[in-house]
């Protein structure tokens, strides 16, 4: 299996707001450069309002999460701030059911914060009286895809001002799309476990403990129905590359390719690219320079298992998609 990264733009959904088109209650946007300028280089963009789509029209009076008391199994509905009897939770609930299908071809989905319909947590919510209860919240629209797109990488836009974070949000949208390209039509055992190996050191990197237990879920692969075995380990991949890759991980998945190339090394060669790992997990220099050095060894290896080591592929910060100013 051959997996390449990004050989065209992948779709991706987006809160409409971000593309800087004015959708918001205020009749403003929230225009992303991040998104439009630097991530629109690998995606492909789907934008929607639902608040739009339902009919609340802009501008618009502004909608809230109201609890309808402070109770934890108290119902949580999407009221409108100056009309109460504005109810607007099952348009909302509907309208993502609706639009399910059409994002059956999105490998990611970027959610404006902080909203009661697209924020992906920490949103207010408030009692019937306009008093703030708490910020744990979640977007009705927002939590409604997440039901339908169990897998689905999600994430808000002011957290992808981060690097790490949008790093590891590509990390994921580019797993999820090589799955559906490479498995989800032809989701066989055989198919399956070679995604698995190829992606095995980039999973140690991010999480070591559950990689080794989806080696052996994998392992175990005639325990459950085919759709099942697949779908079951589609999950634990995406939930292992939510993880943030530690420099710890990182460092003990290089030197497992370090461990494949050792015999077809100098003993200068070992010395510099143990060095070199060193100073990755001292931070004194970065990941791509011992990726680099890897690759430039690769070819003396005959063996296809590090070849295919997605480990190895260019990260999103070597494809210029980490720094933005």
């Amino acid at each position: 299996m051959n997996i390449q990264l990004l050989t065209q733009k992948i779709p991706v959904g987006i809160s409409q707001c971000l593309m800087g088109d004015p959708v918001r209650y205020n009749a403003g946007h929230k225009h992303s450069k991040i998104c439009t300028q630097l991530l629109g280089r690998c995606f492909d963009y789907v934008p929607l309002c639902p608040e739009v789509a339902i009919g609340l029209g802009v501008p618009r009076q502004p909608i809230r999460l109201v609890k309808s008391d402070p109770s934890p199994e108290a119902e949580v509905r999407v009221i409108g701030v100056v009309d109460q009897a504005l109810d607007v939770t099952e348009p909302l609930r509907e309208y993502a059911d609706s639009v399910a299908p059409e994002l059956e071809r999105v490998r990611g989905y970027v959610f404006m914060q902080n909203s009661p319909s697209c924020g992906l947590k920490g949103v207010r919510r408030y009692l019937p009286n306009g008093h703030g209860i708490d910020s744990s919240g979640v977007g009705v629209f927002a939590a409604r895809l997440r039901e339908r797109f169990p897998h689905l990488p999600m994430e808000e836009v002011g957290r992808l001002n981060n690097s790490e974070i949008r790093e590891n949000f590509l990390t994921r949208v580019f797993a999820y799309d090589a799955w559906f390209r490479y498995v989800e039509e032809d989701p066989q055992p055989g198919r399956i476990i070679e995604f698995y190996t190829a992606y095995k050191y980039l999973l140690l990197a991010h999480h070591q403990q559950l990689t080794r237990a989806l080696g052996q879920f994998v392992a175990d692969r005639h325990a459950l129905p085919l759709a099942k075995f697949a779908f079951q380990v589609r999950g634990r991949l995406m939930e292992i590359l939510a993880h943030m890759a530690s420099r710890k991980d990182r460092t003990n998945a290089l030197m497992h390719l370090q461990g494949h190339l050792k015999q077809y090394l100098s003993r200068d060669e070992k010395a510099e690219l143990t060095q070199l790992i060193e100073d990755y997990r001292l931070g004194l220099k970065p990941a791509s320079a011992v990726l680099t050095m890897l690759r430039h060894y690769l070819p003396r290896s005959p063996h296809q298992f590090i070849h295919r080591q997605l480990l190895l592929a260019a990260e999103p910060a070597e494809l210029g998609l980490c720094d933005f100013h």
